[in-house]
């Protein structure tokens, strides 16, 4: 996921916008499956490598399955709540959501990212 040195607010936007093109196939607390549009299937690829465990508290592991166009994505409920997930993929349909959205991944996002680079953590 591109990420700017310094700019959280880039990679919570790319993280949207992301979201965006995924529509949930199955959630239980803990654990979802994002289907992916086929065009969004790299950048989805790529948080594989460990960008959303890197950059945002309580998200425990991060698998694609290219195949069948999805990421599942395991988390902490304790930190994470369910519905932010809904309400992440809602976002591009209701942009009155964004806001909100974009607050709580700001809380979520590791301090460090405020004054340092992904490879820098």
């Amino acid at each position: 996921m591109a990420y700017e040195s310094g700019n959280k607010d880039v990679l919570i936007d790319g993280l949207i916008e992301l979201a965006g093109q995924t529509a949930i196939a199955h959630h239980i607390p803990g654990r979802i499956r994002l289907k992916v549009k086929l065009p969004w299937l790299l950048l989805a690829r790529d948080l594989e490598a460990g960008d959303l465990m890197k950059y945002f508290i309580g998200i425990l592991d991060v698998r694609t399955n290219a195949a069948a166009r999805s990421v599942v994505i395991s988390y902490d409920t304790g930190a994470i709540a369910p519905d932010l997930w809904q309400r992440l993929v809602n976002c591009k349909k209701d942009p009155s959501l964004r806001s909100s959205v974009k607050e709580e991944l700001g809380r979520l996002s590791r301090p460090e990212l405020d004054q340092r680079g992904p490879e820098q953590l």
